[in-house]
């Protein structure tokens, strides 16, 4: 997507570089207007060349960006363990993550339904708690 900004970029460039070539050299075009035309027209088209060169660089900026996120990504998949992608081993989460009821102590388990707030029921009690506030 990089050709967007580029693309964007082509237009308002080329309007303001035919304005400025038309107010300055085109004497048969506008019929030699004023000065005051001539300098704030020139002022106006200025400003449309210097968004078209913006937003051309910022397509080139846009490709290097996704370029050094390609890499970064391909550097972690290299350096994974087990090449699974998921990153450097310092980078993953502790291994004891199981969750244990307050009430009687047993063991959610794998298959518990948690909730998104973090209430889960325990299979052996069959009361209620929250794993956030353990």
């Amino acid at each position: 997507m990089s050709w967007l900004p580029r693309m964007i970029g082509i237009i308002p460039f080329g309007i303001g570089v035919t304005v400025l070539c038309f107010l300055w050299f085109g004497e048969d075009g506008f019929h030699s207007p004023p000065l005051f035309f001539k300098v704030f027209g020139s002022f106006i088209a200025l400003a449309f060349v210097m968004f078209g060169v913006a937003a051309f660089s910022a397509g080139s900026l846009v490709n290097r960006n996704r370029l050094q996120d390609l890499a970064e990504s391909m550097r972690d998949l290299q350096q994974s363990p087990n090449g699974s992608g998921i990153g450097p081993a310092s980078k993953q989460p502790p291994g004891n993550t199981s969750y244990g009821c307050p009430n009687c102590g047993a063991d959610l388990g794998d298959g518990a339904d948690v909730s998104p707030s973090g209430d889960v029921k325990c299979e052996y009690c069959k009361r209620w708690f929250n794993i956030h506030r353990q």
